[in-house]
Order: C-alpha cells, then sequence, then structure tokens
C-alpha cells in the first residue's frame, strides 16, 4: 500500500504493521486522507501527555472517528439531541404521532446520535421510534404511559464503563433499557421521572405519626465496622442531613419530598421518603459509577422484617416484595422473575427494626390515625387447648387461638399492629403464628431450634395483595387436615435445580404467589374462615375493600351450620343445571354467600358445580375417589383481567368460558358447559357489567366511526388469510353487536373494527374484544375481552416493503394481543394509535383497585 504524505505524519503510532512510526499533528478532530489507501481499516493511536486517543480510519468514508464515537456508535449508546427540534421534524413527518397538546421534553438518538433509532421522553408518555430492517422503511412506535411504570433508575458513568444507563420498569411490557453516551447529564432526566410517575398516582398513602429518626451512634454516619460493610449492614443516619444532601448536590429528590428514614452501609445508602423507596448503589473502586433505583409505593406487595439473632447472625433485616418487570426465565435454580423483592439488612444497634415496620405499615396500610375498632377480636376467650394430636403436630397444623390475647401481645410485648388495627381472627401451628387483622395476614415464623431463638421473621401481606382464596376440607383415610389456598398479586415462582443430571427437570414451585395453610380439622371450622376472607376480599360500592373501620361482625365467626357440610348433599349428582333461585336460597341459609350477595347463573358438571354472583365466582371441586375431600374457590368479580366465552360447534357440543384472574400462579378457569343449558352471551354480559360496567362509555375520538372502511381487493382478500386484516364499518358493526350477538353493553361502541379472513379485531370504547371462529365450518366462535383498564402499552408498527402490513400490539397484564393488517392499512394504524393514545394518555380507565395517593 502506498504511505500518506510525510508531512502528514509526524507525533502518530501506527496500529498496523508496515504504516509509518509518525504521522504529523493534525489539529482537527475528523480528517479525510486523500492518499490511495487499501480498503481495510487502519489503527492510529495519539498519545499526550495525559492518555492515549484512539482513532480509525474507516474502510468507506476514510473518515477518522474517536474512539468514544466508535464504542458509542457499536454499544448503541443514545446521544441527546435538541427536542425542539425533533419534535418539529416529528410533527412533519409523523403528523399523527403525537398529540396536539403533547410535547417533547428529552429525545435521543441511537448509535452515539449517528444511528437510525430515537427514544423520546413526552410530557405524557415514553416514546421508542425503532426502524427495522435493512431499508428502515418498516417503523415500530411503542408507547408507554408515565402511569404505567412501576421503577425507574438511572446509572451515571464509571471510570471503566463510562456509558450511562436509564431503566424504566413498566406493568405489562416490562424493562425498557436505554444506554446513554457519557455526555448525557443524567440527573436533568432523574427529576423530570420523577415528577411525571411519582406526583399523583405514585406516591403511596401519606404517612403520619411521629418517625423516629437517627440519632446517637447511629446518626453521625462513621466509618462502618468491616464485618458491617463486608455484610452489607445498615446503619440509621440523620435523615435532615440526607434530605439537604439529596436537595442540592446532586438534585435527586423533588422539591415536595420529604425523607423520612435513611441507612447507611459503606458508600450505599437506602431511603424511605414520602414518595418512594430510593436504593442508591455506589459501584467500582473509584465509586463514580452511582445508580439511583426509584420503587414507587404502590408497587411494593408485601414486607417482612426480622430480628436479630444470636452470636454470628447479629443483624436484623427488612424485605420489601414486589413486581418489577423482568424477562421471565426458566433457569434451574432461579426465580422466574430475579426483581422481586429487596433485602436490608441493619447493623445491630443502629436502626431500629419495628420503627421501619411501622413506617412501612403506614405508607401500605395507611395511616394510624383511627381510634381502636370497636370489635377487638371476635374469637375472645377462645382456649387453646394444644394440638392434642401427634399428627397434627408433626404436620405443623394450625389450630385457632384467642385473638384477644394476641391482639394484645401484637400491641404491647411486640410493636407490630397499627393502634387503629386489631387482630380477628389468630391460628398458631406448631411453633408459628398466624393473624388476620383488620388491615392484613401476618405470618410469625419462629426460627430456630423448637422456635426458641432469638430470631423471629413477621411477614406482612396486606388483603389488597390477596387476588382470591379457597378452602378445602379433609377427605378420607390419612388426609386428616383442612386447608385454606390464598393467590397473591406477587410473581414469586421458583425453578428449583434437578437433584441429579439425568433426571426431569422438577416442576415450579410458587413460594409466595400461593399459599397453602394446614389446618386442624377440629381445631378450625373452614367455613367461618371462607365467610371471614368473603368479608374482607369482595369489595364494596365503588369497588373498595371494606374499610378496616368496618370490623367483620360477630355473627360472621360463628360456627357453621350442619346444614352447610353436608351443602352437597342437596346439590345432588346429576348433570342438570341447578335453578339459581334454589341455589341463592340454600347459600344463604347455610351462610356462604354475604346478604347482599345473589347468585345470577349455577351450573353443574360431574360433580363439580360452578356460581355467577354478583360479587364472585364461585367453584365447589368435589375431590379425591370418596369426594368427601371439597374445595370451595372463590374469584372475586373486580380481580378478574380478561374473560372468554366460546359457542359449541360441530363436533365439540360443549361450550366454554374462561376467566382470567390477577395472580401469578394457575389464575385461569375453564368451565365447559352443555349445550343448550347455558347462554354464554348473557354470562358474558354478566361478567362486562361488573367489570367495566362504570367505565367510560364515550367515543375515544369525535370522528372515531367516521373511518373509511378499506376496500377488498384481490390481494387484501388473500392477504386476509394470512393474518392481515382490513378495516370494516365500525357503525355497521355496532349495530349488530348489540342484538346477533348481543355482546357490546348499551352504552358501548366500537371505534376501530378489522376483519381477518373470519375473525375479528374490534376495539370498543370500554376493552378490546377479539373474535376468533375455529374448526372448518366455524361454527366454534371465541369471543375474548380485554379491558381497556388493564391495558397498559402499546405498539404500531408501519408498513415495510414487499407484503409487510402495518401491526398493531397491545400490552396486557396477561398475554399481549397482536393484529397485522394487510398491506395497504397506513392510514387506519395510525387511528389506532390515536384512539388508544387518546384512551391510555388523556382518559385512562381507572383500574380496579388502583391504589389513592394522598402526597403531604
Amino acid at each position: 500500500m502506498r504511505q500518506a504524505t510525510s508531512g502528514f505524519t509526524k507525533g502518530w503510532h501506527a496500529g498496523e504493521t508496515g504504516m509509518p512510526s509518525k504521522i504529523a499533528h493534525n489539529p482537527f478532530e475528523h480528517i479525510r486522507i486523500t492518499s490511495n489507501i487499501s480498503s481495510f481499516s487502519i489503527l492510529l493511536i495519539k498519545q499526550t501527555s495525559k492518555h492515549h486517543r484512539i482513532l480509525l480510519i474507516c474502510p468507506c468514508s476514510h473518515r477518522i472517528v474517536s474512539t468514544m464515537g466508535l464504542i458509542d456508535f457499536v454499544g448503541n449508546n443514545a446521544a441527546q439531541i435538541d427536542a425542539k427540534e425533533y419534535e418539529d421534524e416529528v410533527r412533519e413527518s409523523d403528523p399523527k404521532l403525537l398529540q396536539h397538546d403533547e410535547h417533547l421534553v428529552f429525545a435521543f438518538k441511537g448509535r452515539g446520535g449517528k444511528g437510525r433509532d430515537h427514544y423520546m421522553l413526552t410530557t405524557k408518555r415514553v416514546l421508542v421510534r425503532d426502524k427495522k430492517g435493512m431499508t428502515g422503511k418498516r417503523i415500530s412506535y411503542s408507547s408507554v404511559p408515565y402511569t404505567s411504570i412501576r421503577a425507574f433508575s438511572l446509572e451515571t458513568a464509571g471510570s471503566v464503563d463510562d456509558d450511562k444507563e436509564l431503566k424504566m420498569y413498566s406493568r405489562s411490557i416490562g424493562k425498557i433499557s436505554i444506554d446513554l453516551t457519557k455526555s448525557v447529564d443524567v440527573m436533568p432526566i432523574h427529576q423530570f421521572l420523577s415528577a411525571a410517575i411519582l406526583r399523583g398516582e405514585g406516591a403511596g398513602e401519606d404517612a403520619a405519626g411521629a418517625i423516629a429518626h437517627g440519632g446517637g451512634a447511629g446518626a453521625s454516619g462513621g466509618a462502618s465496622g468491616f464485618l458491617d460493610v463486608f455484610g452489607s449492614d445498615y446503619a440509621q443516619v440523620d435523615k435532615q442531613e440526607v434530605e439537604a444532601r439529596l436537595k442540592n448536590s446532586p438534585s435527586v429528590l423533588l422539591d415536595d419530598e420529604k425523607v423520612e428514614m435513611a441507612f447507611k452501609c459503606g458508600r450505599d445508602s437506602f431511603i424511605l421518603t414520602s414518595h418512594r423507596v430510593l436504593k442508591i448503589d455506589v459501584q467500582g473502586v473509584s465509586g463514580k459509577k452511582i445508580e439511583y433505583l426509584t420503587i414507587l409505593w404502590p408497587a411494593i406487595k408485601g414486607y417482612s422484617v426480622e430480628t436479630a439473632g444470636n452470636i454470628l447472625d447479629r443483624d436484623s433485616e427488612l424485605t420489601l416484595f414486589f413486581n418489577l418487570p423482568d424477562t421471565a426465565s426458566t433457569a434451574e435454580g432461579f426465580p422466574r422473575n430475579s426483581l422481586t423483592r429487596m433485602k436490608i439488612d441493619f447493623r445491630q444497634g443502629q436502626a431500629d427494626l419495628f420503627a421501619v415496620q411501622k413506617y412501612v405499615s403506614d405508607k401500605l396500610l395507611g395511616a394510624d390515625t383511627v381510634a381502636s375498632s370497636e370489635y377487638s377480636g371476635s374469637m375472645a376467650g377462645h382456649h387453646d387447648t394444644g394440638s392434642g394430636s401427634i399428627l397434627a403436630w408433626a404436620g405443623d397444623d394450625n389450630r385457632m387461638i384467642d385473638a384477644v390475647e394476641a391482639n394484645r401481645y401484637f400491641h404491647s410485648d411486640v410493636p407490630l399492629l397499627q393502634n387503629c388495627e386489631n387482630v380477628e381472627l389468630a391460628f398458631r401451628g406448631r411453633r408459628d403464628m398466624m393473624l388476620f387483622t383488620s388491615k392484613r395476614m401476618v405470618f410469625v415464623d419462629m426460627q430456630g431450634f423448637m422456635g426458641m431463638g432469638k430470631k423471629v421473621e413477621y411477614i406482612s401481606m396486606p388483603w389488597k395483595t390477596v387476588s382470591a382464596f379457597s378452602v378445602r376440607s379433609a377427605g378420607s383415610f390419612a388426609d386428616k387436615d383442612s386447608e385454606m389456598c390464598l393467590w397473591l398479586d406477587f410473581d414469586d415462582v421458583f425453578y428449583p435445580r434437578r437433584a441429579n443430571e439425568d433426571d426431569p427437570p422438577p416442576p415450579p414451585i410458587p413460594r409466595k404467589s400461593f399459599l397453602e395453610i394446614d389446618f386442624q380439622k377440629d381445631k378450625v371450622d373452614i367455613l367461618m374462615v371462607h365467610r371471614y376472607l368473603s368479608e374482607r376480599l369482595l369489595r364494596e360500592n365503588a369497588h373498595q375493600l371494606k374499610p378496616h373501620t368496618s370490623p367483620v361482625a360477630p355473627d360472621i365467626l360463628v360456627a357453621s351450620p350442619d346444614a352447610g357440610k353436608n351443602l352437597l348433599d342437596w346439590i345432588g349428582e346429576d348433570a342438570a343445571a341447578i335453578d339459581a333461585e334454589a341455589v341463592d336460597e340454600k347459600f344463604h341459609e347455610v351462610g356462604i354467600l354475604q346478604d347482599d350477595e345473589h347468585v345470577a347463573f349455577a351450573f353443574k358438571t360431574g360433580r363439580d358445580s360452578l356460581y355467577f354472583t354478583n360479587k364472585r365466582v364461585f367453584i365447589i371441586d368435589v375431590q379425591g375417589f370418596s369426594g368427601k375431600r371439597k374445595e370451595y374457590m372463590s374469584v372475586p368479580n373486580d380481580v378478574i383481567r380478561s374473560w372468554s366465552v366460546e359457542s359449541a360447534g360441530s363436533f365439540d357440543r360443549d361450550m366454554e368460558v374462561r376467566l382470567w384472574f390477577k395472580g401469578y400462579w394457575n389464575n385461569k378457569i375453564k368451565q365447559d358447559l352443555r349445550k343448550g343449558k347455558a347462554d354464554i352471551f348473557a354470562i358474558q354480559s354478566h361478567i362486562a357489567h361488573f367489570i367495566i360496567g362504570d367505565a367510560d362509555g364515550k367515543a375515544a375520538l369525535a370522528n372515531a366511526q367516521a373511518y373509511e372502511p378499506s376496500s377488498e381487493g384481490a390481494m387484501t382478500k388473500v392477504l386476509g388469510f394470512v393474518n392481515d386484516a382490513h378495516m370494516k364499518d365500525p357503525v355497521e358493526l355496532t349495530n349488530q353487536m348489540r342484538e346477533s350477538p348481543a355482546l357490546l353493553q348499551q352504552d358501548e361502541s366500537i371505534d376501530a373494527a378489522f376483519k381477518c379472513g373470519r375473525d375479528h379485531f374490534l376495539i370498543t370504547t370500554k376493552r378490546i374484544i377479539v373474535i376468533d371462529k375455529k374448526g372448518m365450518t366455524g361454527k366454534s366462535v371465541e369471543y375474548k375481552s380485554y379491558p381497556l383498564m388493564y391495558n397498559k402499552a402499546f405498539k404500531i408498527e408501519t408498513e415495510g416493503s414487499l407484503l409487510n402490513g402495518s401491526e398493531v400490539k397491545v400490552y396486557t397484564d396477561d398475554d399481549d394481543i397482536k393484529q397485522e393488517l394487510a398491506k395497504g392499512q397506513k392510514d387506519n394504524v395510525w387511528a389506532i394509535h390515536e384512539i388508544l393514545s387518546e384512551k391510555m394518555l388523556n382518559h385512562p380507565q381507572k383500574e380496579i383497585g388502583e391504589i389513592e395517593i394522598n402526597l403531604a
């Protein structure tokens, strides 16, 4: 190869054998070489007094690029660009992407500013613009409203790892991770996200009452002992000092945000504020790389505190349980979701564990400002006679104990409960205890030999974390214990390791996603437990749980009548449909239903039966050969997240009802119904009434039903059978779906409708409906509904080259909804984007059971 001119080579060392040893100093950052150079790259290293700078001559352009630019390009680090200029560009190129009152606050471009993809933080959402394919003609636009984000973190640059990172954890869509160039100032981004995400819905209930803060030995923030740093033990520090530091350099907290408790371990900090849980993780040898992780209070599903043990185990612990979406894993020895808990070890004598527990309780259960309830433990005077059975003792079966004594003990001896909180039921196993209070469930785990050790864990699960429940009676022969099962809104599924390499993988275990509690059958009345759980978990007016100021009445907790224990004998063993009025009368007689609860539909299949009431779906499952073991399962209507009904086909003569409820373990109910014995559309309307009946039925857009349906050309008809849909008249379908079949509610209309072969994809004013015709004849049709209130994010993709049509995807808490559109549907995919933006950004439908936040 020919060498570059000698006047150009002074002061440089070549990284390529045979290149000149010196290259002339050049003051410009980018140099174009005019000499004849072969097509392969030449690496040049410039030496200065302070550092080495690597430059690369690219093979095509022969342009020298700095190493930093190369790293950002290869690592796809996004560079910040002018938000106003890019907003103008977006409004010109994609005029329907942003709403008229929506503006860009931050904008970033991938690959160090040289890439095709863009990331935007607007006044309403996170927007990701991703060009796909070789030509980049196909573009996806992902929209994540700030209301769906449960946590976020920002990482500063380190010494070696000099890129920065933004992570956002959104319900449904999962984790959004954006690598940023070193030049991006992340703290203004942190301030903006704090204001956009935390204020209003995100900050939890206002905690009241005096909270102990750092003092004495723990407040000085002195050097941590070797064992404490090595063991990651935190000590309490002065909260005012921490608040002042985090509001100035750097500015991490909002102006109206207060630090309530603060802890420090070495360089790291754990902070509880009025708005969030804040974890500051200082990384690397130099400590330049710092992660600021924010978890919203409503994201926390439960918590536990554990006292210190003996000698070596000298630290106490706080564990927060939450659901931060992450990539699901099935690897052995790991949880399905790795982001479900945070464990904080406190240094012995340097933190008031029960003060921490009290503050977290105030945030998650409501402030402790109400006087004690009138009914303090309805099982007063219940004498604990012990298990009385070696089998019950060995099986750790729970028996009922005096709730009044438990209430006194956990207010006075162990300051666990709030002043306004009362124990209503109490149970004891071999050594552990379980409490049902007016606000939560508490599991007391006595550790050490025979529970005589100093270490005790107190696990609290608020009632709002419980999705569904059931009780099981004892069976025959060796099965002598009854059971209670609880489905929790907490993803704690774990994949255990196989015992031997040649063994098949063991099945996953639910851990805290599904709790199964054994009762001693002659010591606990399971139907009374069922009535109590119904009082605490079935929602009242306006979809709210029973307030703690309304205690469970004493007559609910009396012994069950004998008629309730022989309920199945009355139902019978025949396969005929059950009269709903007769069932309603019988269930009230035996105390299964609440006073204001009524049966709307009743069905029986074999030995099992299914009931729809105005408050729940109730299932009686007869188990075992003898049928003595029976499970009574209740799924409150308010925790149903999606549902479907399916008509009978030519060969499959059964109809089906399917329900998906909030939860992470076996959260699907499927019931076959005999043809001619049930009206599936009446059942569908019943479910819709209690889930979306209160939802806003107004059209998303004034002209939402004025879109012209696409013409069905020859190619469109062909593509219709390969899952590419074309638009249909929403007005015509609205009229049809109110009568044949009667699918829509009276105040519900269709905003957009698409037909794909025999199937339909409908966006109504309250939900998304997918109609799926099955089988050769198409007589079997499934109608599946996804309420818009549980749709948290969405994405559209424009048309690509060749035959690639546009696409829409809506993210839900269960399965995602995806629909491809036929070629030539450009305007229609933007119409869908406009409708979903209006629904999710401007008029989001309030989720049932969503936490109301009150900031002080």
